[in-house]
């Protein structure tokens, strides 16, 4: 066996491990069991922002992120479901609140997995 081959193959080995392993995670799939967000500061002064909901994982939860910019992905977080949250004027969810509470459902199913949110 030459050297490129033996290099070929092992590299061929790294990439079917490492697409097991994100198979193998648990995570949600784009569409099938909830969405990421996608939030829009139409306002330009919300800076983070407080959502509370269900998870893919039937769990009810709340986080806290950071919204710097106008379009913000919050990826790695799956929401289903009724969906309840705040903006902050400041980072980390300080500051004045820069509206009042709002809510949305989130389509557990849908062929794109970012959901549109905005303030």
């Amino acid at each position: 066996m030459t050297f490129k081959t033996t290099l070929a193959r092992i590299g061929t080995g790294a990439a079917a491990g490492a697409a097991l392993a994100v198979l193998g995670s648990g995570s949600a799939f784009a569409g099938n069991n909830g969405q990421q967000l996608r939030f829009y500061d139409t306002q330009g002064d919300t800076y983070s922002i407080r959502v509370a909901g269900w998870n893919q994982a039937d769990e009810y939860t709340t986080a806290c992120f950071n919204t710097p910019v106008k379009d913000n992905y919050i990826g790695g977080w799956w929401w289903k479901g009724n969906l309840h949250w705040i903006g902050y004027s400041g980072a980390g969810c300080s500051g004045e609140a820069t509206g009042g509470e709002k809510q949305d459902y989130v389509e557990p199913n849908q062929a794109d997995n970012w959901w549109f949110i905005h303030s």
